[in-house]
């Protein structure tokens, strides 16, 4: 699968830097047919979606539900989720934890583990979606009308401040997702239940939810990198009670377990 796919990626707007991480083209090149199965796990950001294919579809399996946004927002994720319906192409927006909250000054906790229709929340992107399909054969136009649509927001979100939740996620990510919330908290000068509080609100999850998000994103990085595996060591290292609940909880953000994730990746 991993040579079927083709992502192409763009740097945001210096005025967008601190909110948006990238802008990205995903398409399915040769073989697309025969990929009948796209898996989402975790990972550290949120991220909007254009979609380029004329009928922009999909369903999660298992499920008889089809939705067909053409501007689709995606809220952070803490378990594996895998979809037998889906556009080939799409145009992303990917946001870093707290930068959809900024520009959009919602509160993250409304569209954890799911997708959302912008249009719902924001009238005039059914326009924009309008002007976006005028360019789909030309991703770097589609991105350039989703960064000026960005832009706006910007201004509309001056008084939006992040700051508290910028220095907490950049301290747990800085520790792969294994600083105590209490330590943050108290460094922070507030209580876990304020800063617990900013977190639902700013990026979705609580400070551990999402320390949890960081550290499986670290865990899955090293398990790429290194042909074998110690997974006691990983157990170990990653702060888990025992064994397990490290594969317990890794079967629910990849939907297997660690040493068939281990395989895959060495297989592909």
């Amino acid at each position: 699968m991993k040579d079927s796919v083709n992502i192409h990626v763009f740097a945001p707007h210096p005025a967008l830097q601190a909110y948006v991480q990238n802008y990205s083209c995903f398409g399915f090149g040769a073989g697309a047919d025969q990929i009948e199965i796209l898996d989402m796990y975790p990972v550290e950001y949120t991220q909007l979606s254009f979609v380029l294919d004329e009928y922009h579809q999909f369903r999660e399996s298992g499920s008889d539900r089809v939705d067909g946004y053409p501007l689709c927002f995606v809220g952070l994720l803490d378990l594996h989720r895998k979809f037998d319906l889906f556009p080939k192409n799409v145009v992303q927006i990917l946001f870093k934890p707290y930068g959809a909250f900024k520009l959009f000054n919602i509160p993250q906790r409304y569209f954890c583990n799911q997708g959302t229709d912008m249009r719902l929340l924001f009238p005039e992107t059914a326009s924009l979606a309008e002007q976006l399909r005028e360019v789909s054969n030309s991703p770097a136009e589609a991105i350039s009308l989703l960064e000026n649509w960005l832009l706006k927001r910007l201004l509309l979100t001056t008084k939006t401040d992040v700051s508290g939740v910028t220095y907490a996620c950049a301290q747990i990510q800085k520790n792969k997702g294994l600083i105590r919330i209490e330590e943050l908290s108290r460094n922070m000068g507030m209580s876990t239940t304020t800063l617990g509080d900013q977190f639902r609100e700013k990026v979705g999850f609580s400070p551990k939810a999402f320390s949890r998000i960081v550290r499986f994103n670290h865990i899955n990085a090293f398990i790429g990198n290194h042909f074998t595996n110690n997974w006691q060591e990983l157990v170990y290292t990653y702060g888990f009670f025992d064994q397990n609940h490290f594969i317990k909880e890794f079967k629910r953000f990849y939907g297997c377990t660690p040493s068939q994730w281990h395989a895959r990746q060495f297989l592909e």
